[in-house]
């Protein structure tokens, strides 16, 4: 967010009602909200422009599509030589973004960790990426899976 940009409590209810539903009117958000419909879309543009609203997208459950499996992978890369190091890296996080498998991927604290988030279809599905993917690149060491047994929450809006 941009450090100039000061959120009132007006843009704070209009982000809580964009996250819940973001395919809301104008009208339907301006009723909420108590302002017009134009103030909201001045607030609504103002708050995509400074970045706060990154973008819109439709949530699409992975089991519909055939995506049963999730799973958690820990992934250590290899600490080679300095001079080797930022390029491994560097190739490690350009190829996670071509693996469709790779729902999300963070960097951990623990070092050279990544967490990545998979969605496949099935345990064959897993075994491919892990064995003609994952393992096969050159900066990675170690992996520990954890399979997702039931979803206890899933929560997409962040706190406003």
């Amino acid at each position: 967010m941009d450090s100039e940009l000061t959120l009132d409590a007006v843009d704070r209810r209009i982000l809580a009602a964009l996250q819940l539903q973001g395919r809301i009117t104008y009208d339907e958000l301006a009723a909420q909200v108590q302002l017009s419909a134009s103030a909201v879309l001045r607030r609504v543009r103002r708050l995509e422009d400074a970045g706060v609203i990154a973008g819109y997208a439709a949530i699409v459950p992975p089991g519909k599509l055939g995506l049963g499996l999730c799973a958690y992978l820990e992934v250590q890369l290899q600490r080679p030589a300095e001079a080797q190091a930022g390029r491994l890296t560097t190739q490690f996080r350009a190829a996670v973004q071509d693996w469709p498998e790779v729902a999300e991927c963070v960097c951990l604290s623990t070092g050279m960790h990544y967490l990545l988030r998979i969605v496949v279809a099935d345990m064959a599905h897993y075994g491919r990426f892990m064995m003609d993917t994952l393992l096969l690149h050159p900066g990675v060491q170690d992996c520990k899976t954890s399979f997702v047994l039931d979803q206890v929450k899933l929560q997409r809006a962040v706190p406003i």
